[in-house]
């Protein structure tokens, strides 16, 4: 007993504190690039083409790539190492940034198809299940959900920026230099990586065949969990202009009013989300992070069924905030379980599964909540949610795995 908790209390180490401050700069600036223009890209999207669907297309078809790719690049990541292979994601996010930002270049007719390209370049750009399947390689079980919450603490810095600045610099030079301005935080990511990030030997042994990964009862409830969690992200951001722009006539440069207040109360609560689930809590606190989307869902899409005026922004401010507590305190905790569940040969491969589960859900969550939004039927989105929130507490629920400290324990 007390040897477990000698170890639970000692801090990173200098190496390890390396690794996670170059991993962290690198992923917070590949995500300023994603957040600088998800408030505003339903706009952005729709100046090419007058179908919602394309545009929500476009929204989540990076998505599709990152589900694609994220098992071979992880397992690749397995064989030849992570550095290598987090310098060719970002190489690849660069390339697409460019390319979403010249479709006016185009004829008409092509620039939408354009932006769908370039969308699906930027999704080849995968490093989530390799970033994360470092920070396994380099950090113990019993700090790995501390470890990944430090990497959110720059992905949380850089969706303030990014949701303030964001709309800002649209409002200010057009939308186009949003992406400008992503494929150069690509490059200056690409930059970390290659000067701090320490070069590391693959493991001397054979990765586990995917297949049994892929079959393995404690992965599949966290990676249908990934798959949900983003569905819903996918949708509210969607969803999120149309709402307080469309519906509630904010203009962009005052985004910043309604998400500032839901990402910094999000903050405090994702830490404690972590603090617990490193004490053996990750199980419960999942479900629980999945119900507290259904009052979210409510409140966006009808808000009259909790006492609330449709045409104030109180209810868009109530749900977000709620859907970000959801979100933010899921972002940690599930690659963690993942992390604790593999196999040590496979934490690459295991990783880069989960992470395809997710962003295939950013693909379908964006593209049915385009289809949707074609109904103007607010209700049907509504339920849409609610089931998927429910799904994703049930298989959180019906998970097996993730809850132990230690190997040894």
């Amino acid at each position: 007993m007390s040897s477990k908790t000698e170890i639970r209390h000692i801090p990173f180490t200098s190496e390890q504190i390396k690794v996670l401050a170059t991993l962290a700069s690198a992923v917070g600036l590949r995500m300023l690039g994603l957040f600088l223009v998800l408030p505003v890209f339903t706009l952005y999207g729709l100046e090419f083409t007058h179908s919602r669907f394309l545009v929500g297309l476009a929204f989540g078809c990076y998505g599709l790539t990152m589900a694609f790719l994220q098992i071979p690049l992880g397992r690749l990541s397995d064989r030849i190492g992570r550095r290598k292979v987090l310098l060719l994601g970002m190489g690849l996010f660069s390339l697409g940034s460019f390319l979403c930002a010249i479709p006016d270049h185009f004829p008409a007719e092509a620039q939408i198809g354009v932006l769908i390209v370039g969308r699906l370049v930027q999704g080849s750009g995968v490093i989530t299940s390799v970033a994360f399947a470092t920070v396994a390689d380099y950090i113990p079980e019993d700090k790995r959900s501390t470890a990944m919450a430090m990497l959110g603490i720059p992905i949380g810095a850089a969706f303030i920026i990014g949701v303030i600045g964001g709309p800002i610099l649209a409002g200010a030079w057009g939308a186009a230099s949003l992406f400008w301005l992503t494929g150069f935080l690509g490059l200056g990511t690409l930059y970390f990586l290659a000067r701090y990030l320490p070069e590391m030997a693959p493991r001397g042994f054979e990765p586990t065949p995917v297949g049994e990964i892929v079959k393995n009862p404690a992965l599949l409830p966290l990676d249908a969990g990934g798959f949900v969690m983003n569905f819903f992200m996918a949708s509210f951001f969607f969803y999120f202009p149309l709402i307080v722009t469309g519906q509630d006539h904010l203009p962009m440069s005052r985004y910043y009013t309604v998400l500032l207040p839901m990402v910094l109360i999000s903050a405090i609560t994702m830490f404690a989300f972590t603090r617990s689930a490193d004490r053996g809590l990750a199980k419960p606190l999942a479900a629980l992070a999945f119900l507290v989307f259904i009052p979210s869902a409510i409140l966006l899409f009808h808000p009259a069924t909790l006492g609330f005026s449709s045409t104030r922004l109180t209810a868009v401010l109530a749900g977000g905030t709620l859907f970000y507590i959801g979100f933010t305190g899921l972002e940690p905790i599930l690659p963690s379980m993942v992390s604790r569940s593999a196999p040590e040969s496979a934490y690459g491969t295991a990783l880069g599964i989960y992470n395809s589960s997710q962003y295939l859900g950013s693909f379908v969550g964006g593209s049915v909540a385009g289809a949707l939004a074609h109904l103007h039927r607010p209700s049907d989105v509504m339920a849409t949610l609610m089931v998927a929130s429910i799904l994703g507490s049930l298989v959180m629920i019906a998970a097996k795995g993730g809850t132990r400290v230690s190997r040894n324990a």
